[in-house]
């Protein structure tokens, strides 16, 4: 018997907690077909008696926080909070109920249970200390956040999913689909995963770098910001991070210091990710050919962004129109 423990606080992306409650009465439902005895139990836990969503609906769950003497635990799962900002989830971490919860969490992540957390969660494993020297992700947009919160965590926000040890972060609140076919994955097995996917139509994708809007990437870096306006007014012409530094009158080292803290990328994967967004928004909006998007964007021919696309969104240029 494999115990899966779901934990809702207040404030819970409501799409996010359904599907995790949702892919896993699927799964306990294929295997029930399968015959045999349980191989699933899931409860829901929360600090207090009634938690309310984030769309204002009362949960009562399974279980109180105070009330579990010992975790046992195989996976602990966080859903998404519906927190769309560093300061709401400042505001959310000062909660007692939250408190409790991270301790909670942190005394479970000393044992043996495994930990997953979706979208701003993540940030409540980070503040629990239990992403310390570990890779993960979070939603694109609170990057910057996140990165400036917890230097010591080695944050990938293209990835969808990433998997380091006993914790499992997910991207943005509807990648919670990803990150619980890859859990009724571990209990379950593939076979399994596979049926929940196939019943409740969830395409797995490997990253959220298609999804991104570079204008919604929080930082308040002028000159990076300055940096974003040149180089989106140029995206046609050569450029060199030189060039730009001169513009900006900045040593290139300056200047790669300052994208750096500011975007975690170097100069050249910033320049190429401005034209990437570009490409993808002029491939999704318009019906201009590969070669004259590719022009547009800076590149001698659609060779270099065919190959761009295909690296960082795993799709050709065609699956986005």
């Amino acid at each position: 018997m494999k115990i899966i423990t779901v934990l809702v606080l207040d404030g819970v992306f409501d799409s996010s907690l359904s599907i995790t409650l949702d892919t896993l009465h699927a799964a306990q439902a294929i295997l029930a077909a399968r015959g045999g005895a349980p191989q699933l139990q899931v409860r829901t836990i929360a600090a207090k008696t009634y938690t309310t969503t984030g769309a204002g609906l009362r949960l009562k769950a399974d279980l109180r926080i105070k009330t579990v003497k010992q975790e046992v635990s195989d996976w602990i799962i966080v859903p998404g909070l519906g927190y769309r900002s560093d300061q709401e989830l400042s505001a959310c971490f000062a909660r007692s109920d939250t408190m409790q919860a991270m301790h909670w969490l942190a005394a479970a992540g000393a044992g043996t249970a495994k930990i997953a957390a979706s979208c701003s969660s993540a940030f409540l494993l980070a503040q629990a200390g239990l992403l310390n020297g570990r890779k993960a992700t979070t939603a694109w947009w609170l990057a910057q956040a996140f990165r400036a919160r917890y230097p010591a965590v080695i944050l990938d926000e293209a990835r969808i999913l990433v998997r380091d040890g006993p914790c499992l972060t997910a991207g943005a609140a509807l990648s919670q689909l990803d990150l619980m076919l890859a859990i009724v994955s571990d209990v379950a097995g593939e076979s399994v995963a596979h049926l929940c996917s196939r019943y409740l139509l969830i395409d797995q994708r490997s990253s959220q770098a298609r999804y991104m809007m570079r204008d919604h990437l929080e930082h308040e870096d002028q000159t990076v910001i300055a940096a974003e306006r040149w180089i989106d007014a140029h995206l046609a012409q050569p450029m060199t991070v030189t060039a730009l530094s001169s513009e900006l009158a900045l040593s290139p080292k300056t200047l790669a210091r300052r994208i750096k803290a500011a975007t975690g990328v170097s100069p050249i994967k910033f320049i190429q990710g401005r034209r990437l967004s570009q490409a993808t928004h002029l491939l999704e909006t318009t019906a201009l050919s590969i070669d004259t998007v590719a022009a547009q964007v800076g590149y001698q021919d659609s060779t270099a962004l065919r190959k761009l696309i295909k690296r960082e969104f795993g799709v050709t240029p065609s699956t986005l129109r």
